[in-house]
């Protein structure tokens, strides 16, 4: 005869499984309305493409895109969207720059037709700029060396004045390449005159994580993303979180990527600057937020239920 115990534990269980799957389905669903969002705002980009005069940009705003590598090269791809992401978060750390928003960056590659076309020329880099409202935009590429390092290169476009910054590298081991972008990050910030404080240079040193598994699988989420892919983006999102649990990064995309107050308040900002710099005034409203998913907490009050 089974005990209560044994027969209630399957529903709990089943109980938490039905949770999980819904929290993730919720996540796929906001990945999914942000990118539709971000798509919209990028046919509305290329519509006023005529109207938008580069000076009206704000000076600070720049863009990252995701760094080139070899097609062949299954592991430095996903790495490629990595360390343009932290590269991206370092460079945030600074009051004197405005990053772009991930999201509008990639819906206007996928406009263009870019996404697969590697890094992008600096004669075109101007033209994305222009359509993302950012004034520098930071192209590169990362790469193996015969020596067994990875070297990420980068280049500054200036999309007002047409021109090419001095190019700027990092190299390190594979398992060390979070070093490369560190480095690369505070030579990037050297190049355009800006002093950090000790503690916003303290920031950029930190580590998001020192986990290749979990940075890959991170990286492989950003591509999936980079191609509308919402699905597989979430699900990449989650192993990564599962591979280092203090990937905040990682959290943050697995558990609210795109229904987050900060990535809405980011994506209306990237819009009001879009909108300062076309000649005729822009309405915009910002896409709702979705209903939040069920936090952690509620799971882990299921899991300590205690059985009678």
């Amino acid at each position: 005869m089974l005990s209560r115990s044994s027969t209630l534990q399957p529903l709990v269980l089943g109980a938490i499984v039905v949770l999980a799957s819904g929290c993730i389905g919720a996540t796929v669903n906001r990945q999914a309305a942000a990118i539709t969002a971000a798509d919209h705002d990028a046919k509305r980009a290329l519509q006023n493409e005529a109207r938008i005069d580069p000076a009206k940009i704000p000076a600070r705003a720049i863009g990252v895109l995701p760094f080139a590598v070899p097609q062949s090269d299954t592991l430095l791809q996903p790495l490629g969207y990595a360390m343009a992401e932290f590269l991206t978060t370092d460079l945030s750390r600074s009051t004197e720059l405005q990053l772009v928003d991930r999201l509008r960056t990639e819906a206007i590659m996928r406009e263009l037709d870019m996404v697969d076309h590697g890094v992008v020329d600096p004669r075109s880099g101007p033209r994305i700029g222009k359509l993302v409202g950012a004034r520098r935009l930071l192209i590169g590429d990362l790469h193996s060396e015969p020596d067994g390092n990875v070297r990420i290169d980068a280049r500054v476009v200036d999309v007002l004045a047409g021109t090419v910054q001095t190019l700027v590298s990092a190299s390190a081991p594979v398992s060390r390449v979070f070093d490369a972008e560190k480095v690369l990050a505070l030579r990037v910030f050297e190049q355009l005159g800006i002093n950090l404080t000790p503690a916003q240079r303290l920031a950029v040193e930190q580590r998001q994580t020192t986990n290749l598994a979990a940075t890959v699988a991170f990286g492989k989420g950003l591509e999936a993303e980079t191609h509308g892919d919402a699905a597989s983006a979430a699900t990449h999102f989650e192993e990564a979180a599962r591979q280092d649990a203090a990937f905040t990064a990682a959290r943050m995309q697995a558990s609210a990527p795109a229904g987050s107050s900060t990535r809405a308040s980011s994506t209306a900002r990237v819009l009001e600057l879009t909108a300062q710099a076309i000649n005729a005034p822009v309405a915009t409203k910002p896409p709702e937020v979705a209903d939040v998913a069920l936090t952690s907490q509620v799971l882990t009050l299921l899991i300590s239920v205690r059985i009678f």
